[in-house]
């Protein structure tokens, strides 16, 4: 019976988590959220706890991720095994904190999770997804303080909530409910500390909002042709997904915009393969007087790269990206040469990772803008040095035709919002397939392409904007996740003070 109890309110705490996400996003109840699960862990044996916190986040992981499952199902079952290693090691932290007096113990548990968060999304590569801040995106106001205390400072608020909740119940329970008394006086100051907490980040973001300052902007139109993956790279069609593409273009360079976003790959085939297609979209350049940004395949010096480039409205090719964090598996083999002959057997071939961060100009050239290539839109380092660079604003093209009509879209537009906002800049998508469109630097969606009906994806598509351009710089992108470091000093004298405790 205590077993399938536990099973409940673990699942529980899934459900309610899955659900704070896209597409239903009812992000109110991930402050709560977690607090089915803390009762479970409460009590429990390291052993016990690590077996349960390794449930709660496979099950939660392969309920948010499992639309890979469409590009490999082996590897989603090993990437959300792996995956819920992380809220397993923090089951065992809440186990054995739990001796520390109340106040440190709710702060040294809040930034165990923040630190797991960070080191999730940067080791092996890193995958930041679904963290506890990405849940937020549409609470607007709190989300700005993420231009101070970054992303994972908006995880720490949403845990320390959760936590907070869970031991105030603990001690207005009566009876059963009743597992360790706690002093009123330290749960009225926990209470007050974290309302101070959160009445900060309320009254800075709306500040900011108040406050924040007028900006020029930049036309851009965004094509989105939605062509399907099974057809995408089969030789008998390029002829016509470049002339849809070429359509869309035609009827948003009707809007006048300084420039046009085509999405990643928008050219199948190596562009040095391409010339007769090459030359089409050239002409159109110039036929507009508009330059078209479009990522293409560069086979130079021997190597295939992943890459944006920019064809000026003279037709002349002034720029080019080349992809820096590729993709696992997808765009490179992971630890090839240690595969020795079995390589003849692999079909993959490897791209190159690129090394600059390329900045392309705009209106001649007053503005300068990045190119993030795939889900280069959701690394935190990539934003910043861009931005640091001298990037006013951002332009992401990806292709997310692989993962079919899922959630993936939504997302991944969530975690791009997240960056606009810790970086004060805009974005510009061009999805392939979805969602394309345009987020202001306070995390706002200007515009989204849609159909007539309003969906977003897997239609043909095109919107036009003016995107807001921004040259100053936060003081996230100055000094990264300091607040991280923070947490982590938090931890370690936590660590310390059990064994006072012990």
């Amino acid at each position: 019976m205590i077993f399938l109890k536990n099973t409940v309110l673990c699942l529980l705490s899934v459900v309610l988590l899955i659900i704070s996400y896209p597409q239903i996003e009812w992000w109110q109840l991930a402050w709560v959220a977690l607090v089915p699960l803390w009762w479970v862990l409460h009590g429990k044996s390291l052993r016990s706890a690590f077996g349960w916190g390794f449930l709660f986040g496979f099950v939660f992981f392969f309920g948010t991720l499992g639309w890979l499952i469409y590009v490999t199902y082996p590897g989603t079952v090993l990437l959300c095994l792996y995956l819920a290693l992380y809220p397993a090691i923090f089951a065992c932290g809440f186990v054995y904190f739990q001796k520390l007096p109340l106040i440190p113990r709710v702060f040294v548990l809040a930034s165990l999770w923040t630190v797991l968060e960070f080191l999730r999304a940067n080791l092996f590569t890193g995958f930041g997804w679904c963290t506890l801040g990405h849940s937020q995106y549409r609470n607007l106001v709190l989300i700005q303080i993420a231009d101070i205390i970054g992303l994972y400072g908006i995880s720490f608020l949403v845990m320390l909530v959760n936590l907070v909740v869970f031991e105030t119940i603990k001690f207005v329970g009566r009876g059963r409910l009743i597992i360790a008394p706690t002093d009123l006086k330290d749960i009225r100051r926990l209470q007050i500390i974290t309302l101070i907490l959160l009445a900060f980040s309320f009254a800075y973001g709306l500040w900011t909002f108040k406050h924040f300052p007028y900006l020029p902007t930049v036309k851009v139109a965004v094509v989105q042709p939605n062509i399907p993956q099974n057809i995408k790279w089969d030789e008998r069609y390029k002829p016509s997904i470049v002339k849809k593409t070429l359509d869309l273009t035609d009827m948003v360079a009707k809007d006048r915009p300084d420039i046009i976003l085509w999405p990643e790959t928008s050219l199948p085939g190596v562009l040095s393969e391409q010339p007769a297609f090459v030359e089409q979209i050239r002409l159109k350049a110039i036929d507009f007087k508009t330059p078209i940004v479009m990522g293409v395949i560069v086979y130079q010096g021997g190597r295939y790269y992943n890459s944006a480039i920019l064809i000026g409205k003279d037709g002349t090719i002034q720029g080019q990206y080349k992809k820096i964090h590729l993709v696992p598996f997808g765009e490179f083999l992971p630890l090839r040469p240690m595969l020795g002959w079995i390589n003849r057997f692999i079909g993959m071939e490897d791209f190159t990772s690129g090394t600059e961060y390329t900045l392309f100009p705009v209106l001649n050239p007053v503005h300068q803008f990045a190119v993030l290539i795939c889900f280069e839109d959701t690394i935190n380092d990539l934003w910043r040095n861009f931005t640091k660079a001298g990037g006013e604003f951002f332009m992401n093209i990806t292709n997310d035709a692989w993962f079919m009509d899922t959630k993936e879209p939504f997302l991944h537009l969530q975690e791009a919002v997240l960056e606009c906002v810790q970086n004060k800049r805009s974005l510009v998508r061009a999805a392939n397939t979805g969602v394309s469109g345009f987020v202001d630097p306070l995390g706002r969606m200007i515009r989204l392409a849609q159909d007539s009906k309003g969906k977003k994806t897997f239609v043909s598509a095109t919107a036009t904007a003016d995107v807001p351009v921004n040259r100053r710089q936060t003081l996230y992108t100055k000094y990264a996740d300091v607040f991280t470091s923070v947490c982590f000093l938090c931890i370690l004298w936590g660590m310390g003070l059990r064994r006072a405790y012990a």
